[in-house]
């Protein structure tokens, strides 16, 4: 999906440049209330090591991107500071709320039946099992920060982003 929106603006005849991000820190908090509840968190991703970004470090970019131009034609990688197994996230959530959280990995179709019985629409389930698939093929995310760098935005680490959502976490209604 997100190659496809990218060619599309490339044949499209404007200026562009391409950020892509590894997957977004914000997306713990759609486990927020079953980590609040069960003091775990349940994913299908064995010991997978992702690089995860804060959204908010992507809006710094392109934002700073956007007022001092440059970078057109090109395409740029983004990901966190750190690459982390789903062990390390629940320790870094464990940290920030004071309770100790679990990782239980689950298989990919208990996570699809998870999702749609919390009411996903059917065709986000399919892209969100798709997105599993293609992680669980590349078990070691690799770091790249040069967006950051070029720009002075410092990365955000997930133990700030834990402790900025901690009351998520710890049972307070997620805010959208």
């Amino acid at each position: 999906m997100h190659e496809q929106i990218e060619r599309y603006l490339e044949r499209s005849g404007l200026a562009w440049t391409h950020l892509r991000p590894s997957q977004f820190m914000q997306v713990y908090l759609r486990e927020a209330a079953t980590i609040a509840a069960k003091d775990a968190l349940f994913l299908p991703y064995d010991h997978i090591k992702l690089s995860p970004i804060d959204v908010e470090d992507i809006a710094k970019v392109a934002f700073r991107l956007l007022r001092d131009g440059g970078h057109e034609s090109e395409s740029h990688d983004m990901t966190g500071p750190e690459a982390l197994t789903m062990v390390d996230v629940a320790e870094r959530i464990s940290q920030a709320i004071g309770r100790t959280i679990r990782y239980v990995n689950i298989t990919p179709e208990d996570r699809r039946r998870a999702l749609l019985a919390a009411g996903m629409p059917p065709a986000m389930a399919d892209a969100l099992d798709e997105q599993t698939r293609e992680r669980r093929k590349r078990p070691e995310s690799r770091i790249s920060l040069a967006m950051h760098a070029a720009f002075g935005v410092e990365p955000t680490t997930f133990a700030e982003f834990a402790r900025k959502n901690a009351a998520a976490f710890g049972g307070a209604p997620v805010k959208s």
